[in-house]
């Protein structure tokens, strides 16, 4: 997933784009039992995108609060975004 980003912008206005590492992958596939790639071209739902968000922010430090309905109330918009080197 090189050169994949996720960009979260939160209810407050803060922006967040951080690359996909190996950890958020794995624990992406691990809690959806498939592969990302199949996930995201073949099966993709908005709650996918929404958990990139998540745990790309917590992965890199910021306190969020847990994956659900309070943590998607804090969010205006999550998507994937392409480096594009």
């Amino acid at each position: 997933m090189d050169g994949l980003s996720v960009k979260t912008v939160l209810e407050d206005g803060t922006e967040h784009i951080f690359g996909l590492r190996p950890r958020i992958i794995v624990d992406f596939e691990q809690k959806f039992g498939k592969g990302m790639g199949k996930l995201l071209a073949d099966e993709q739902k908005l709650e996918h995108i929404y958990y990139l968000g998540w745990a790309t922010l917590k992965a890199n430090g910021i306190v969020v609060k847990p994956f659900g309905s309070e943590f998607l109330d804090t969010i205006k918009s999550v998507e994937l975004v392409t480096d594009p080197n």
